[in-house]
């Protein structure tokens, strides 16, 4: 029997780990086999602290959109592999990508313990298609492990066509892709190997075939035919020193002919047959050129899930050697099995998918069976997890008008199929909650096709054993940041000084820091909403501001076209739904009596800073500006800018009382005031040209000084320049977006159906709860309003607890 190893990796007890099996020798070098294994679980150790995994996963309010929608969605990011919620992320990036790859919308959500949500507004004008919608933090950038799905976007207005881009990337080869997986790796001469295939069609999508392989003599070996989605697999022995190929063909007839990989003449074969139950039997063969050469050398076999590793240290004198991995003390979720050699080389590897029936149980009831159109519904929740004791967690609940919004559970995107499965995937899962949604021996069975013919996603064994890695560039985000360049008026990075960012929402804030040796500087962890006004401000080493900044915003990853993808009337698969969403969008025109008019494409709005000005910062950041040069001009310059300005908080500084900072063309002016009996009145009107007016956001150019507002005025022939003649010198007004303050949904309330008026309730998303928290009990309830649908209504809840274990339930229940 193999000898169990002891050191178990993160101290979590795995044992009794694995049964007894008749032909596992023990290995007599337990020294080495022990050092072998303790330097791969160190590596392992050491790589798992300083690569920790984030994953994101979004929970949407139903599967797909028309144009004018809004898109509701709650955020989840886990971190590691038991998929507990994250720290370390503040910012969470959440994008929607067209087909053509770019980005028409993106937002920045904050993660409070893992959890956020948010929502993206469709236009009406949005082009119908198959649009995507990435999630990620910048710790994710290391991996590029983004949350991605794709979205079906359908047309409200009957006009509307695809973007041209889009119509690029129409697919005209219809041939069928075919590729094969040996089981372990690669196929090895002399043994009986599992050859694991995946047909893939120009769309994509997964396509039947059936074909036959022929050795290199045009013998007929064996035959193949698909099983489930374009996978399969067949049994082949390779002969030494033959070639095979196989010809094969799809539904459509065409032909095609594939050469199969080449078999090595000296290897080692993996087999994990995953069909039972309880326990997973593994099995180890050496061809006889591999054992003559290897004969009682150490092997070492690694079995890696949830964050554990257990090492089986065994001795190779015999050609075959047994052994079965006890599932019950395995973690829901992909299990790698790895095979090493006595130094430390991976040889063969298998995923393995265990499911565990570990997840949350949820318990929901309703006070009725059957409820009215309009009637309130209360729904009640129980969360338990394995054990039995409740849940304390967050959870999502969506609830849909299931005749208008038909939803194929298979092809579904849940939190079970994308934290458990389809997030550590190379390539793409075809209907992922096809595995989940009835488990059975078939389903079971079809998922291990995808384990055999999909890669592991996360670290490679040989990178991780050299320490060649790749190196951690992006740090995680507590909050935003504001980032970029100084540089000297003569254009070189500053080497040297001080840069300050000043805020006043809702009061002045003040940060500064030293710039860097190659001028750059970087304000972290800022938490705001919306968008907020800074202020720049730079000064070299000896104080003097004959500095200029450039604002740098850290570009989003790249995007890309939908590859391989072929633009399909996404109408058609969206039929029931559309239709109902042009009679509410009908209902909305004919209730609020607007005229639809033709389509106008704004660009962008101008900014007003065509004037003279010697404000810091040049012209167009005033709250406002009164441009006395445009007007005819009788009386005080003081009669002349009350006359023109509006709000209380600018009167106030046109009076006695003001005690802010005035200056007149750029030069402070000691009390200064605008009151006719001030000093400011000694300039004559028909010398000014502007008066800028700061109180706001904009005062804080000005910093401590501008705490109580500032005006400034400048002259037409002194101090005034031109736009393009006034240099940002040392200040640096921005702009920056904050994070995102998500949109309420609205749910109507209906006292009775006599008092709910004639207007029809259309409503295909019937309610929507980003944020539904369990008490010490595991209880949960909402309540709401159906609308005038008929027929089932579906509700979806899904969530994590503290613990980090997931759970998804579908509810039904009838309206009348």
């Amino acid at each position: 029997m193999c000898n169990l190893s002891k050191s178990i990796f993160l101290s979590l007890m795995l044992l009794p780990f694995f049964c007894a099996a008749k032909s596992v020798p023990y290995i007599d070098t337990v020294a080495n086999a022990d050092t072998i294994k303790q330097m791969v679980v160190n590596k392992l150790k050491t790589y798992n602290e300083t690569h920790i995994i984030e994953k994101a996963y979004l929970h949407f309010d139903k599967p797909y959109y028309a144009t004018g929608d809004t898109v509701y969605f709650k955020a989840y990011t886990t971190v590691g592999p038991k998929h507990e919620l994250s720290t370390i992320s503040g910012v969470l990036h959440v994008e929607l990508i067209n087909p053509a790859g770019k980005i028409k919308q993106a937002i920045a959500l904050q993660l409070t313990n893992g959890i956020g949500w948010g929502d993206f507004a469709l236009p009406d004008t949005l082009q119908k298609g198959n649009y995507r919608i990435r999630a990620y933090t910048r710790w994710m950038r290391n991996s590029n492990n983004f949350y991605e799905q794709e979205i079906k976007v359908g047309a409200l207005l009957p006009d509307q066509v695809p973007e041209s881009a889009t119509k690029q990337a129409v697919v005209t080869n219809n041939k069928a892709d075919l590729q094969f997986f040996a089981e372990g790796g690669a196929p090895v001469t002399g043994l009986n190997n599992k050859i694991a295939f995946k047909a893939i069609a120009a769309n994509g999508k997964g396509i039947d075939v059936k074909g036959v392989v022929f050795d290199d003599d045009n013998r007929q070996i064996t035959s193949f035919t698909s099983s489930h989605l374009g996978m399969g697999y067949f049994m082949l022995k390779p002969e030494p020193g033959k070639t095979y190929r196989a010809v094969f063909s799809d539904a459509t007839g065409l032909e095609q002919s594939i050469q199969l990989p080449q078999a090595s003449d000296k290897g080692i074969a993996l087999t994990v047959n995953n069909d039972e139950i309880a326990k997973a039997s593994v099995k180890i063969t050496a061809n006889d050129a591999f054992y003559r050469e290897n004969k009682d050398k150490g092997l070492m076999l690694l079995i890696y899930s949830g964050g554990t590793v257990v090492t089986v240290p065994c001795k190779l004198d015999s050609q075959s050697i047994a052994l079965d991995i006890l599932k019950r003390r395995l973690k829901t979720g992909i299990t790698r099995v790895t095979l090493f050699n006595d130094v430390n080389e991976p040889l063969c590897e298998r995923l393995i998918f265990i499911q565990n029936y570990d997840e949350l149980s949820f318990h929901i009831n309703t006070d009725k069976t059957v409820y009215k159109r309009r009637a309130q519904t209360n729904l009640n929740f129980d969360i338990k997890n394995r054990a039995g004791n409740p849940a304390a967690g967050h959870f999502s609940v969506s609830v849909v008008d299931e005749s208008k919004v038909p939803v194929d559970e298979n092809a579904e995107h849940t939190i079970l199929t994308n934290l458990l499965l389809t997030s550590d995937l190379k390539g793409g899962v075809e209907q992922p909650n096809y595995y989940f949604a009835n488990i059975n021996t078939e389903t079971q069975h079809n998922l291990d096709l995808v384990m055999l013919t999909n890669g592991y996603r996360g670290f490679e064994w040989r990178p991780l054993l050299n320490d060649s890695y790749p190196a951690t560039v992006f740090q995680p985000e507590k909050g935003l940041s504001i980032s970029g360049i100084a540089k000297t008026l003569g254009g070189r990075a500053l080497n040297t000084g001080t840069v300050s960012l000043v805020w006043s929402f809702p009061e002045t804030h003040v940060l500064s820091q030293h710039i860097n040796i190659d001028g750059s500087f970087k304000f972290n962890d800022l938490l705001f909403t919306d968008s907020g006004k800074f202020i720049l401000q730079a000064v070299n080493g000896k104080g003097a501001n004959t500095t200029t900044l450039i604002y740098k915003k850290e570009d989003p990853p790249a995007t890309a076209a939908l590859s391989g993808y072929m633009q399909t009337d996404v109408n058609l698969l969206m039929k029931d739904y559309l239709e109902n969403s042009r009679l509410k969008y009908d209902d909305y025109l004919r209730y609020n009596k607007v005229k639809m008019l033709k389509e106008v494409k704004i660009r962008a709005v101008k900014r007003n800073d065509n004037y003279k000005s010697s404000a810091l910062g040049g012209p167009g950041n005033a709250d406002q500006v009164v441009h006395i040069g445009d007007i005819p001009v009788s009386g005080p310059l003081s009669v002349m800018v009350a006359s023109r300005v509006h709000g209380d908080r600018a009167r106030s500084m046109l009076s006695s009382n003001f005690d802010g900072l005035m200056l007149i063309d750029g030069v402070p002016i000691a009390g200064g005031t605008l009151d006719p009996n001030g000093s400011a009145d000694i300039i004559s009107a028909s010398d000014v040209e502007t008066v800028e007016l700061f109180y706001g956001p904009s005062a804080a150019i000005y910093g401590v000084r501008g705490g109580h507002g500032v005006i400034v005025i400048t002259t037409k022939n002194r101090g005034g320049l031109k736009p393009q003649d006034i240099p940002s010198v040392g200040i640096l007004p921005v702009t920056v977006a904050g994070f995102y303050k998500a949109r309420v949904f609205y749910s109507p309330k209906y006292q009775s159906l006599e008092q709910a008026g004639n207007r029809p309730d259309l409503r295909s998303t019937i309610y929507w709860q980003p944020e539904l928290t369990t008490d010490k009990e595991g209880h949960a309830s909402i309540n709401y309003f159906n609308a005038d649908g008929i027929g089932p209504y579906r509700v979806v809840v899904e969530g994590i607890d503290e613990d980090g274990n997931l759970g998804r339930q579908v509810y039904r229940y009838n309206v009348e």
